[in-house]
């Protein structure tokens, strides 16, 4: 038996935390997590300290030292780090494996290699366990296979003769990688510290030469991904049918730069990355990690009436039955899209929109479903500006790919059931804001047909002043017939009654839409001519009067005192609210 199935065994527990039959952490994570604390707190770092590194997803054994309660918190909210199977933040190493003792559950049953992590990760990469492939070794490898066995080659090749077990040149490379990073170092300040290593390790060493070199390995590791070059006014992609044109077939705007000299590299004004989702699903089924999860929706069993995962829900199962042939291959992969902006620059106060689109598989336990491994970047819009209705446009390589999945899937392996088999997947939901929604169906969510549901029949006009559509006084035909605010002709529209009923299409609660302001004189001037409450129209010097919902300075002061002092938020619930007050100028960013 190798050590990577005695590990895997004996630490199981550590990313099984969620018992899936009850939805809350399991009595067998809870043993083990008191186990781990047991072993950490018998080694020297906590009996000189009294202190520990965490271990958690979020700090990821982080240098700050933690109180053991707050180490035993976050585990048993948050769970472990990903592959954290050796302990050696806590005074494991890979020499402890080795040692045979029937009473140590950290320990092997015999004589055993020590476990490298590396080694692992590329197992887990690429599919099989060296049991499996010590088997294919009598055919000859196919393309797949054979990238692994170099990818496992390297990960077992000591840097030098003589160092310490583990210390591979796979792992130095991964962990070069992960400092350029973490601390945004540039090439050649990379390429200094792989040429510096070079000198000082000795002579004959197999760590890497350039930067060149370290991303040429971590790339044969891991997933493909495509720059695709866009129009300067995101008129169209140069892709496929379009990836050799020089100009755009919209605008005519140039592709490229301006080239100095006759040869030399062209590069274009914009691009955007496309990351392919099938490489990454079929990933999921090469993992021994994640594989008999991704059956969990068909296997799991929900109690009458309770919906614990969107499995449950009436929309999955009235899919199940349109579409029996899909459901009847429990590996078939249902998917999520979300998209939003965001500012990657912050408060800095740059204006920059960057736009992610993310994939999420559902085939997974409630517990993994929302995990950060689990969300895949697939395409990112690139800004400064806002993508606006040319969201389809980045999409489309995206779309093509999915359908793809739908019509013809993918091959893959389930290393679970260690079968072959056909994956397709199919997009469920799209989750965003309404004005994503509008950018990603294509209906607009401006203007007087904004409401997706209500289409024409609504109550907006047209603002002659602000030069805008309003929405004011299209809901009193929500409110019962015999409502007393229908016949109110005084604190609404100017002489208007309501008897209408609401529109059929539109069930449900209604839409609570916050947004920006729109208090200023054009709308004065709208609502004195619409509406008749003269408390609200503008004073004889042209201002506008002081609105009721209005905070005084002293009140405001308070208000905010209170949200940074005294509002608190279980953690993964919120950001933290006392970074958004600034008390000096008053504001609530």
């Amino acid at each position: 038996m190798s050590s990577n199935s005695d590990l895997y065994a004996t630490r199981r527990w550590m990313y099984e935390r969620i018992d899936p039959t009850t939805n809350k952490v399991s009595n067998t994570y809870c043993q083990g997590l008191e186990t781990f604390l047991n072993f950490a707190k018998s080694q020297p770092l906590f009996l000189e300290k009294q202190k520990l590194f965490c271990p958690c997803i979020k700090c990821e054994n982080d240098p700050k030292l933690q109180e053991e309660r707050i180490v035993s918190t976050h585990l048993y909210n948050k769970g472990f780090m990903l592959n954290y199977w050796v302990w050696t933040s806590h005074g494991e190493d890979y020499n402890m494996l080795n040692n045979d003792s029937e009473e140590d559950v950290f320990r092997t049953e015999s004589h055993t290699e020590p476990v490298d992590p590396y080694v692992t990760m590329v197992s887990d990469a690429f599919g099989n366990t060296e049991t499996e492939f010590d088997q294919m070794l009598e055919e000859e490898p196919n393309a797949e296979a054979k990238k692994f066995f170099d990818m496992l080659d390297a990960a077992k090749q000591p840097i030098y003769d003589g160092c310490k077990e583990g210390l591979s040149k796979l792992s130095l490379t991964a962990r070069l990688m992960s400092l350029k990073t973490d601390y945004n170092l540039s090439q050649k300040c990379m390429d200094s510290i792989a040429q510096m290593m070079q000198e000082y390790l000795p002579e004959g060493n197999h760590s890497p030469k350039s930067y060149y070199e370290i991303k040429k390995l971590m790339r044969s590791l891991g997933l493909p991904y495509q720059k695709i070059d866009v129009c300067q006014d995101n008129c169209m992609i140069f892709w496929r049918d379009a990836e050799k044109e020089e100009k755009c077939l919209f605008c005519k705007k140039d592709r490229f730069h301006p080239t100095q000299k006759i040869g030399q590299k062209k590069i274009a004004y914009r691009q955007m990355f496309y990351l392919p989702i099938a490489d990454r699903l079929k990933r999921l089924y090469q993992s021994l990690n994640t594989a008999k999860e991704m059956r969990w929706h068909a296997e799991h069993l929900a109690n009458d009436g309770e919906m614990c995962h969107p499995s449950d829900g009436e929309a999955w199962k009235h899919f199940h039955k349109v579409h029996p042939d899909f459901a009847s291959e429990p590996r078939n992969v249902y998917l999520g899209l979300c998209t939003d902006g965001f500012n990657p620059f912050g408060m800095s106060g740059h204006n920059y929109s960057l736009w992610p689109v993310i994939l999420t598989p559902y085939n997974l336990p409630p517990a993994l479903c929302m995990k950060q491994e689990f969300m895949f970047l697939t395409i990112l819009v690139p800004g400064p500006n806002h993508p606006k209705r040319s969201l389809d446009i980045f999409l489309q390589p995206l779309i093509e790919e999915l359908k793809d999945l739908w019509v013809h899937g993918v091959e893959a392996y389930d290393i679970s059931t260690k079968q072959n088999f056909l994956l397709k997947a199919v997009l469920m939901w799209t989750i965003s804001d309404f004005p994503a929604y509008g950018m990603l169906s294509g209906w607009t969510t401006h203007g007087r047909l904004a409401c997706p549901y209500c289409l024409d029949q609504t109550g907006a006009f047209w603002l002659k002043n602000g030069k805008k559509t309003s929405w004011f006084d299209c809901h009193r035909c929500f409110l019962p017939i015999d409502h007393s605010y229908r016949r109110n002709k005084t604190n609404f529209k100017k002489g208007k009654a309501v008897d209408d009923s609401p529109p059929e299409i539109l069930t449900g609660e209604e839409l609570y839409n916050e947004g920006k302001t729109k208090d200023n004189i054009k709308s004065r001037l709208d609502l004195q001519e619409h509406c008749n409450r003269k408390d609200l129209h503008l004073t004889a010097d042209g201002k506008a009067p002081i609105p009721i919902f209005r905070l005084q300075p002293e009140a405001k002061a308070v208000f905010l005192r209170w949200l940074q002092k005294d509002v608190k938020f279980s953690d993964g619930y919120s950001s933290s609210l006392s970074n958004c007050v600034d008390l000096a100028g008053a504001k609530l960013t």
